[in-house]
């Protein structure tokens, strides 16, 4: 009967797995560097901040994360005046009688 056993390629490729997990993102050193220098950045960012604040001729050098919202223009047709025909007016009494009708066809 044949043994089959795992090849571990690491060691046949000469790479140091230990080295390499270290390198990864979601290694322990890693996460850990990365909070440091985002708490740097916050620090820096903060007092520019604050120095932009203080000085009446400085400038802010953090450009503005949200842009400006666009207004949507709507486009208007403006009727001066509207005159009632006899027609209109008989064409309104109608419906408001059929209203009547209609909710009795419904029930």
């Amino acid at each position: 009967m044949e043994h089959f056993s795992e090849v571990n390629w690491g060691d046949e490729l000469g790479i140091d797995l230990g080295a390499l997990m270290k390198e990864s993102p979601l290694s322990g050193e890693s996460i850990r560097a990365e909070r440091k220098i985002s708490k740097k950045a916050a620090e820096y960012w903060a007092h520019e901040r604050f120095l932009a604040q203080i000085h009446a001729d400085a400038r802010d050098t953090i450009p503005d994360t949200q842009p400006e919202p666009m207004k949507i223009r709507k486009n208007r047709t403006r009727v001066s005046r509207y005159e009632f025909t006899e027609a209109h007016l008989q064409i309104a009494e109608r419906s408001l009688d059929a209203q009547d009708s209609v909710r009795a066809m419904r029930v």
